[in-house]
């Protein structure tokens, strides 16, 4: 196996164990738990989903596996992106890193949502009204962006402090859901035309969001101690810790309400412990809880965000400024801001669909475009970590590469199951991604007269011949 300097590029190594499970835990656990048994429920039905949720986490299990392996391998600043340029070049890892900073940035927007679609919960004039609504996101965006300039550590704080509190409400949940728990329920669906298992492919692609962020551990390597050793630990722990949690907390939310009460409802988690309960505490207490719990995925997600297009600009891929570094602090201030502005942008444009419309896509949307971040670092694990015969036959390949083909298989069925309008609108993205590029290659060219990414002694043999 190839090993990779762990050497800082002007980071400081502030977090530990605590602070890598935190992010691994508290980047999945969000407002996905929360709000996907609604858009289950109205995309198919408890057994399928239920299905899609084992699935999911055997997936995503063999995908985390992918990501502590590399991790151990090359324990840099930018995940995917580093994992990407060292097996396969400079320009797919321009792709990875385009579409997986597209797609942290718009999670963040999806995260922040979800917050806010709880905070409504609690306070109705945030649902009926999408400017208060929609400056409410923007307070919160900005906050976690200046807590993420202050330092990782501060952030890093945050995350684990949050992730700890947020498993209460969902304890709450199941205990009191097994004494109000109707297996009849399991037989409704909220639409005759989604029964059965043909909707299984929508399921997946709705819960596998719930998953997104199992690889945050590896983005903040540099700032980890022992990263090698912690981060992977972090990551393949965390995910199966998380996947059991998500099965518990489906099973009984299914059971508690009707698909198609389940299907309308904004808050599901929220409404059915008032329906169980009788009361307002109960909502009131797993809306905080949800409030809290995705504050700190967000908080997790701005370092994500931010050390994703630090790593593509040290790489010369994208514009110096996202390289800028605050020396006081050690924090990639201008990746910060620039993501910050962005994700402020989409949250306009999401606000004027209405919260539950803007969530959904902007959820499939946010997943679909991670996906290929995981494709490419399985097939970085099968160049850089796996040793094979000399004579290479397809049963050697599978035997030898068996974890990072299920992980790369299950990316690849998992965007089928994002949607055709997700599908669309992520693989625009990532080819708008292409004149950008060019852009920084020419600013590149134009100050130093080269070109990173070409053989110059072969271009300037083959040009003279040419003249």
């Amino acid at each position: 196996m190839t090993k990779f300097s762990e050497s800082s590029g002007g980071f400081k190594q502030e977090l530990g164990f605590p602070a890598a499970i935190g992010m691994v835990v508290g980047s999945m656990i969000a407002s996905g738990i929360y709000l996907t048994p609604q858009n289950l429920a109205a995309a198919s039905n408890p057994k399928a989903s239920v299905l899609a949720w084992i699935l999911t986490g055997v997936g995503s299990s063999f995908i985390a596996v992918s990501f502590a392996n590399m991790v151990a391998a090359i324990p840099k600043t930018g995940g995917p992106i580093v994992y990407t340029r060292a097996a396969f070049g400079e320009f797919p890892s321009f792709l990875i890193g385009w579409a997986y900073w597209i797609g942290a940035w718009t999670s963040l927007a999806a995260m922040i949502t979800g917050c806010v679609r709880y905070l409504g919960n609690i306070f109705p004039v945030i649902s009926n009204n999408r400017a208060v609504g929609f400056i409410l996101a923007s307070v919160i965006l900005w906050t976690l962006t200046i807590i993420n300039i202050y330092g990782v550590q501060a952030a890093g704080r945050v995350v684990v402090v949050t992730t700890i509190c947020k498993l209460v409400p969902l304890a709450v949940f199941v205990v009191i859901g097994l004494f109000h728990f109707h297996p009849e329920f399991f037989s409704t669906v909220s639409n005759p035309g989604l029964s059965g298992f043909g909707t299984l492919s929508s399921a997946v692609g709705i819960t596998m969001w719930a998953f997104m962020g199992l690889e945050m551990g590896v983005f903040p390597a540099e700032e980890t101690k022992n990263a090698s050793v912690f981060i992977k630990k972090a990551t393949i722990f965390g995910t199966i810790f998380v996947a059991l949690v998500y099965l518990v907390v489906s099973v009984v939310a299914f059971g508690v309400m009707p698909q198609a009460q389940l299907a309308k409802s904004n808050a599901p988690i929220a409404e059915m412990i008032d329906m169980m309960t009788g009361g307002k505490w109960g909502g009131i207490f797993v809306s905080l809880g949800v409030v809290v719990s995705t504050l700190g995925a967000s908080a997790g997600n701005c370092i994500v965000t931010a050390r994703c297009s630090y790593a593509c600009a040290v790489n010369k891929t994208f514009p110096s400024i996202f390289g800028y570094m605050d020396k006081k602090h050690g924090t990639p201030v201008g990746s910060l801001i620039i993501a910050a502005v962005l994700t402020n942008l989409l949250l306009i444009a999401s606000y004027t669909r209405g919260l539950n419309a803007a969530y959904e896509f902007v959820m499939l949307l946010s997943t679909m475009i991670t996906l290929p971040a995981y494709i490419a670092t399985a097939g970085a694990e099968i160049l850089i970590c796996k040793k094979f015969d000399p004579k290479l036959g397809i049963g050697n390949f599978i035997k030898n590469a068996f974890v990072p083909l299920v992980a790369m298989g299950y990316s690849i069925y998992a965007i089928l199951g994002c949607g055709a309008d997700a599908v669309k609108w992520g693989f625009i993205s990532i080819l708008l991604g292409i004149p950008f590029y060019l852009y920084v290659k020419i600013e590149q060219k134009n100050k130093t007269g080269e070109i990173s990414c070409v053989d110059n002694e072969y271009l300037s043999e083959n040009m003279s011949k040419d003249q």
